[in-house]
């Protein structure tokens, strides 16, 4: 059965702990990330809108499910968790 997923051009990525990624050469260069926590993998995404705000995107990605990053867009096969006003990237 098909799973929600987004597609979002970003500014910046900050993948939390429990991540694999391995380097995609298939006439174009891409990353494919793979969740491995067991309770899910952290991701944030900062989106950058037409109004120049940024606004910060927090995913939890259930393991085993891959992440795929294209140029500056990314792959999610998942929808957002939390939404937050800024930067706020980094993961702890």
């Amino acid at each position: 059965m098909p799973t929600p997923y987004q597609a979002i051009k970003f500014v910046m990525l900050d993948f939390g702990a429990g991540w694999e990624r391995m380097m995609l050469f298939i006439g174009y260069s891409s990353v494919r990330y793979t969740a491995t926590k067991k309770d899910g993998s952290r991701l944030a995404v900062v989106f950058e809108g037409t109004t120049g705000e940024m606004r910060t995107y927090i995913y939890r990605v259930p393991a085993g499910q891959e992440v795929y990053v294209l140029d500056q867009v990314i792959h999610i096969p998942t929808r957002c968790e939390k939404e937050k006003a800024g930067n706020k990237a980094i993961l702890r």
